[in-house]
């Protein structure tokens, strides 16, 4: 039964006014009754705060008004008790139009306390306000009040509000998709109530705090949507809507999990401002509004689906097929994308699945074609295994292919983390200048008077400070047609001439055989301009995922790899 987009509970938030009656001394004298004063209630839209968006009073005829630049909004006369629903607008942390809806659920109204809109109270909205305490520890958000608490003054509930909202939006847009291409009737809003009411049933049917990048929750909730969206589907596919949420979920999921897993990850662990404003400006010059900024705007998953043919969609044989499909449509590979939909034959439209491949594959960007560690050459991959007993660099060979930086200069700050003996060591470079002869890498260079940062714990070494060089650095090694060398040794050797560390801290630091630990490397352009990263797999160029890197005073979040290096003798 398709989801009913109308909020079914009452918002409790009536203000009461007392009166008295005094005697005066005898006789029918008395004094007048006065009159109630009305209570302004004020209420705020938050995604990042919505400006212009409309909010509906829907237990009160309907009723609208318009929020601020802030989000904040005056209920009208009489309205304190109606349920809420927030369409339109602008986000202003993206500057993207609002496309989502957003609901409130009935709460008791509390003097002095502002209630807010957001993508969490529209999951209570979908639950219940009774389940609202046990939503937000499904979230890791126990003990905060999702009525009330402005996300942009708690920076775990903005993170999980950031990524809620991406996540019911991805699987609207889904849902769109299925419409489109089976002729349906559903419409905008009816899908994202269908999303919504899935996420909310599935993070509270958890057993524990809900990974909303998984990609097992991300197809539960595809699979829930659909059927939940029923009503706005065919007959033809209502009759068979089990096996068509299945093929769905198989087909969409792997994108849709892929563009919530890149929101989550920029946002990393969001340090709040002093202000809410301060908190953005952060967010931007860091990168990490960059990817909430494509999954806004991408439309992959709803092209994706439209471009696969009704019967495909119901038929349980090609199921496996269709996963392939979005896995490969999730990897932003062309060349992986045409031999997937090859299998799959006359169920795909050409034309359209060519559109698809063509929004998602990697278009001036850096390119980041192997990596040189202890003098081997290895392919840009998850995992690869090395010799030498001891690694004190990495060397990534780059070219540029178009133009990633538009007119701008050449020029990124890079983030380069590594976890080994208990240790996390972070480093972050504020100004890294990039020279390309045509599309080869001739220089790179980190210029006198730059900041670098650094943070060490979780084991028994902690270190954490910023210095500026007072000379320049060179970063360039012409080793596989241009590289750019990431020495780890000689970055820690800065902070030991600055105090930080000792001789001994810096041999606990440097990994040694046998081991196996995580290395990331991350870029973004300067001022939080997004800087695309690709690498070549099977041929074909691909998107790399976003990669976050925090020091106690910075944050890089960008497109990056992630490689985990086991060194042996």
């Amino acid at each position: 039964m398709q989801t009913n987009t109308r909020n079914i509970f009452t918002l409790g938030m009536m203000a009461s006014a007392a009166a008295a009656l005094v005697a005066c001394g005898g006789g029918d004298s008395g004094t007048p009754t006065p009159t109630p004063t009305p209570v302004t209630v004020q209420g705020k839209a938050v995604d990042f705060y919505l400006a212009q968006a409309t909010v509906t009073f829907l237990d009160c005829s309907n009723k609208t008004v318009t929020t601020k630049a802030n989000g904040d909004f005056t209920f009208p006369d009489g309205c304190t008790t109606s349920a809420l629903k927030v369409t339109g607008g602008t986000d202003i942390g993206t500057n993207q139009p609002f496309t989502g809806v957003l609901q409130a659920p009935a709460v008791a109204y509390k003097a002095g306390v502002t209630p807010v809109v957001t993508p969490l109270t529209t999951l209570v909205a979908q639950l219940g306000s009774a389940q609202a305490a046990a939503l937000a520890t499904k979230l890791g958000l126990q003990g905060k009040d999702l009525s009330t608490l402005d996300p942009m003054n708690d920076a775990a509930v903005l993170k999980a509000s950031v990524v809620v909202q991406q996540l019911v939006d991805q699987i609207a847009k889904t849902l769109a998709g299925l419409s489109k291409t089976t002729g349906g009737t559903l419409t905008a809003e009816a899908a994202a109530a269908a999303a919504a009411s899935a996420v909310a049933s599935a993070v509270n049917a958890g057993s524990g705090t809900a990974d909303l990048t998984s990609g097992v929750l991300v197809s539960t909730v595809i699979t829930s949507a659909v059927q939940n969206a029923k009503a706005g589907f065919p007959a033809s596919v209502q009759s068979n809507i089990a096996a068509v949420a299945a093929n769905v979920a198989a087909l969409a999921g792997p994108v849709v999990a892929s563009q919530v897993a890149n929101v989550s990850a920029a946002l990393g662990t969001i340090v709040l401002g002093v202000d809410p404003t301060a908190t953005l400006a952060t967010l931007r010059q860091s990168g990490s509004v960059n990817a909430v900024v494509d999954s806004a705007k991408s439309t992959a998953s709803n092209a994706l689906v439209a471009a696969v043919t009704p019967a495909a969609l119901g038929d349980p044989a090609l199921t496996g097929n269709l996963a392939n499909l979005g896995a490969a449509v999730a990897t932003g590979n062309a060349g992986k994308i045409q031999a997937a939909a090859g299998a799959l034959g006359g169920n795909v439209n050409s034309g359209a699945i060519n559109e698809v491949a063509n929004s998602v594959k990697p278009t001036d960007f850096i390119q980041l074609a192997s990596l040189n560690i202890n003098g081997g050459v290895f392919p840009v991959t998850d995992a690869v295994t090395v010799g030498g007993g001891t690694l004190n660099a990495i060397k990534v060979a780059v070219s540029q292919n178009g133009k990633p930086f538009g007119d701008a200069a050449p020029e990124v700050r890079a983030g380069l983390s590594y976890s080994y003996n208990g240790n996390n060591v972070d480093v972050i470079i504020e100004k890294v200048v990039l020279t390309f002869n045509g599309s080869q890498l001739t220089g790179a260079t980190v210029p006198a008077n730059t900041t670098y940062s650094f943070r060490i714990g979780g084991g028994n070494i902690t270190a954490g400070t910023s210095l500026t060089s007072s000379v320049a650095d060179n970063l360039f090694d012409p080793v596989n047609s241009g590289s750019l060398n990431l020495p780890f040794t000689v970055f820690l050797g800065k902070l030991k001439s600055a105090g930080g560390l000792s001789a001994s801290d810096i041999d606990a630091l440097t990994p040694k055989s046998t081991s196996t630990f995580p290395v990331t490397f991350a870029v973004a352009g300067q001022s939080g301009k997004a800087v695309s990263v690709g690498t070549v797999v099977s041929g074909s160029a691909q998107k790399t995922q976003t990669q976050t890197v925090q020091t106690l005073s910075s944050t890089v979040s960008g497109n990056g790899i992630k490689v985990a290096v086991t060194l042996n003798p």
